[in-house]
């Protein structure tokens, strides 16, 4: 029996600073491993196939030029999703990974929402991620308050999933500065 191939999950460079005013930095500790097992597992639930996903992580600055280029709007963002450039249809019929596309995941605004719904980072970060994922397979929760309904109770649902299966998110921890809210072993010091 031929193995499944597995979906292709890339990351970017973690940053090792967030800030949420543009000034004061905290340190970040990153488990890339944990993270990258998160997303496949957050893929396996919502993908019939294996694809290939990107994460890239990028600062208050960078998301706002992305979010005025893209969207037309003047501010800094928490994710914004990006379907692939290439036309992928053929793929679909194959067993090999199809190009979902990639996400820009804005640290410095995830450690703001952290601080204001009073979260943790990974939290808030994997929440985005998985806004992000579910925006890629077609869903888009501002076409009405039904669809908005719909998206929100499937990120829900998935959420739930992962904290049943893989226990609550520690992949990413503040060391210092605001937004510690707490230090855990298998996130710190690990990249």
């Amino acid at each position: 029996m031929k193995k499944k191939p597995k979906s292709i999950v890339s990351l970017s460079l973690l940053p090792k600073r967030a800030s949420t005013d543009g000034q004061t930095q905290t340190e970040l500790a990153w488990n890339k491993r944990v993270l990258s097992e998160r997303i496949q597992f957050a893929i396996s639930l919502c993908c019939e196939r294996p694809v290939i996903f990107h994460v890239e992580f990028v600062d208050a600055l960078q998301i706002a030029t992305l979010n005025w280029q893209f969207r037309g709007r003047d501010n800094p963002t928490d994710v914004l999703s990006f379907p692939p450039h290439e036309d992928h249809t053929s793929l679909h019929r194959s067993q090999n990974p199809v190009n979902l596309g990639e996400l820009a995941v804005c640290v410095d605004v995830c450690l703001k929402q952290s601080q204001k719904h009073k979260v943790t980072l990974a939290q808030e970060i994997e929440k985005m991620i998985l806004h992000g994922l579910i925006h890629l397979k077609g869903f888009d929760h501002e076409r009405s308050d039904a669809a908005h309904a719909v998206m929100t109770s499937l990120e829900r649902s998935i959420r739930g999933q992962m904290i049943k299966q893989l226990g609550s998110p520690d992949f990413c921890v503040p060391l210092t500065g605001a937004g510690t809210t707490r230090k855990t072993a298998s996130a710190r010091g690990r990249k």
